[in-house]
Formats: structure tokens, sequence, C-alpha cells
């Protein structure tokens, strides 16, 4: 089955995808999950309704962008109103940071709007085509079948190490080779394990902690790099339920002791194996002095965050550098745009600012 498309094509659903679809409403979105979002996740539980964020689990505002000697300031309210979204959201930790009262997938989703991505399609390969289009192989999850598409514009926000399998797997190419070679400084990512833990009817004292989860702008995360407990939020005071009477624990591991126990961490239903329940539980109760939990479930990320985003990891996108016009050489000259984490960094507002700012410049 084939088809030939004039509108781009974009590889992922995640933040980039949902970025550059809420600005470029012609682009068609192919992603292999079944639900859009990537890390930018939300998960409910089936039994009691418990809503927790396990990948990204707020973000900034604001950004700065350094470019040509110029500083361009962005604000993602701006950008969500000039394009016509509207996601409702509160603060949290301070005045600069927000999550949406609904869960972090609804910025995906609110972004998305009347986009919808076709999921469940894996790209298996690539080939040119003697016009220099490009042909997609994807294999649909859902039909059970291989599905060919031609395209002139193909942007990938795959993790790149996806990307190179991708390349590696299809016919060769000059073109594939020069991304290679370019992206292999970047192609290191870290690993995140993620627990969360749930209690039906026990709650912290937040306070006896430092921390102010009932204050109007609701502190109730601790940030510890490098500890291996090194992100631990309370959910329920994010997402409040009037009939939920417990707690809910999320915590994200550090890189080092996520890559020692990423390959055990759980079992096919995501709890916990024997082994890392009584590890969680005895540490749950040394650091909060929690009862045992109702409920721990467990999660990984392979490919959470690239460890040396080209743009940097934190503060301004600075765009004056030579492997940035690199970047927009090898677009250029190969037909093929990649972007992602491994380009902007992890964070959110980078993310869409770094898209809004390429698209008004007209280099995306």
């Amino acid at each position: 089955m084939s088809k030939q498309t004039l509108a781009p094509i974009v590889i992922g659903s995640g933040i980039t995808g949902a970025s550059i679809a809420m600005m470029k409403p012609n682009v068609k979105l192919y992603d292999k999950a079944r639900n859009p979002g990537g890390r930018v996740s939300t998960k409910t539980t089936k039994d009691n309704q418990i809503r927790f964020d396990f990948g990204a689990t707020m973000f900034r505002d604001k950004m700065e962008i350094h470019w040509f000697g110029k500083v361009s300031e962005y604000n993602l309210f701006e950008i969500w109103n000039t394009n016509g979204i509207s996601i409702a959201t509160k603060p949290i930790y301070d005045l600069n940071h927000h999550y949406p009262i609904d869960g972090m997938d609804t910025l995906v989703s609110g972004m998305l709007k009347n986009h919808t991505p076709i999921q469940s399609m894996t790209l298996k390969s690539i080939s040119q085509r003697e016009n220099n289009d490009w042909s997609l192989s994807f294999f649909s999850n859902t039909k059970n079948q291989t599905e060919s598409i031609y395209t002139s514009q193909l942007v990938l926000t795959l993790p790149i190490p996806q990307i190179i399998d991708l390349f590696q797997n299809s016919e060769p190419n000059p073109q594939f080779e020069k991304w290679i070679r370019f992206l292999e400084p970047y192609n290191d990512y870290r690993k995140t394990l993620v627990s969360l833990f749930s209690w039906n009817d026990w709650k912290p004292d937040l306070n006896a902690f430092g921390l102010e989860g009932n204050s109007d702008i609701p502190i109730s995360t601790r940030l510890q790099r490098g500890d291996d407990w090194e992100y631990e939020s309370w959910e329920h005071i994010k997402y409040p339920s009037p009939s939920n009477k417990g707690a809910n624990l999320l915590v994200q591991f550090s890189a080092l002791f996520s890559e020692m126990h990423f390959d055990s961490w759980m079992d096919v239903e995501k709890k916990p194996t024997p082994f890392y329940e009584e590890m969680l539980k005895n540490v749950v109760q040394e650091k909060w002095l929690a009862p045992p939990p109702d409920q721990i479930w467990n999660h990984r990320w392979k490919f959470a965050q690239a460890q040396m985003p080209l743009l940097g990891r934190e503060g301004a996108l600075k765009l004056d550098s030579e492997e940035f016009q690199e970047w927009i050489s090898l677009c250029k000259e190969t037909g093929i745009m990649i972007l992602g984490d491994w380009l902007f960094g992890a964070k959110i507002e980078r993310v869409i600012g770094g898209v809004h700012f390429l698209i008004h410049n007209q280099i995306l």
C-alpha cells in the first residue's frame, strides 16, 4: 500500500512534534506509540483514578534565544495564545513554574488541537526516489501490514539511537552517513527509572520536611541532583481528588541508579520485583516516615534525555555556534531535518520556544 503526500511528514508526536503541528498545521504526524505525548505523559490508574505525571512534571513559562548577538525572549503562554491554544495551568514551586491542571499530557493534546496524529506506525526504513523525494516504509501495528508513503519534506524527532538504527536499516545513502557522523557526539542518553507510591488512607506532614503543600503556590517537590532518589513529587497535591483520602508520591531516580537497576526494575505488569519492592518500602519509610504503600507502580525511560544537547541543557538557547550552523546546512543539503531533545535540551520551554524560533525565522 503506497500513497504520495505533499505535506511535510513529522515522525514523532511528542512535545517536539506537537509544537511543529501547532505552528505548521499542514504537517502530518506519524508515531509508533499508541497515544501522543512521549515523555510528556500523564497516567490515570483504573482503580482509584489516581493521576500523576511520570515524565516531565512542570515547565517554565519563559526562555531566551541568543543569535547573531541579539537576545530574543519568548513566553510560552504568548506562543500558545498566538496560535489559538488555551491550556489551563497553575503555578507550582514558584511563580515561574507551571503545570496543566488536567495533566502534563494536555500540553501535547492542546497543541495538537484538531490535528490527529497517525499512531501505532513504526518507521522501518527510508529510501530516496529518483526525483529526490523520500519513500518511507512503515509497519502499521493496528492493521498488521506495511505501508509506504512518499514525501519531499521529512522531519525526524526520534531519539538519536533510533534514528541511527533507522538509517543503518535503510538502503545505503551518503546523506544518512553525513547525519550519522554529525549526530555521533550527541548520541548519549540517560536512562531514568520511575516509581509511584500510593497510600489509600495516609498522607505525609509536608511542613515537617520543609515543604508547603497547602500554600497558594504549592511546594510539594524535592530535587536532590545526583542522589539516588533524585526527584520526588507529591502528585496528590497537584491533582487533588475529593474521593482520594491518601497520598501519591512520584520518584524519578538518578542516572547512575537508573543505569545500575534498569534491566531488572519491574515485571510485565510494571510492578517492582520482590527485591525492589522491599528496597523501596524501606527507603520511603526512612525518607518520609511512611507506612508500607498500598501500591507501587514502576516505569522506565530508556532514552529519558540527551546528556549533551547541541544547544545546551540549561539557560538560553545559544545559536551562535559553528555546530548549529552546520546543523542548518545539513538539513538543507540532505532534505531531512532532525529535531528533538538532543538539539534543544529536555526542558519543555526550550523545545516549544526553539521550534517557534525556527519557524518564525523560516528555518523549519
